[in-house]
């Protein structure tokens, strides 16, 4: 599986795919979102369970490829829809990791 993923990023398919997701995305989401307050605080409720997910990901399995396309990914997304960025998400989720790490020594 990860041979394919792996050959589809090294002949383009897969940035190609991003860029076409985020012309979609903001071109026909982020007008769909900023309709109502309503509607921002959950895509940015989403958004920030996403980029947990995924940065745990990245620290459970350092040497994936795949799992830093799929951070960048949801990244480029929180960009295209214009939402808050996950910085403070990136830093609790490191600082849980750490605090995991540190109960196991």
């Amino acid at each position: 599986m990860n041979t394919l993923i792996e050959k589809l990023i090294e002949i383009g398919g897969i940035p190609i795919i991003m860029l076409i997701l985020g012309y979609f995305a903001g071109r026909y989401l982020k007008p769909l979102i900023h309709k109502s307050q309503e509607r921002v605080a959950k895509a940015q409720e989403i958004a920030l369970i996403a980029d947990r997910i995924t940065d745990e990901m990245i620290s459970m399995f350092p040497n994936q490829s795949w799992d830093n396309w799929l951070d960048k990914a949801v990244d480029k997304l929180i960009k295209a829809c214009d939402l808050k960025d996950a910085d403070i998400a990136k830093r609790e989720i490191s600082a849980q990791i750490a605090k995991k790490l540190n109960e196991k020594n």
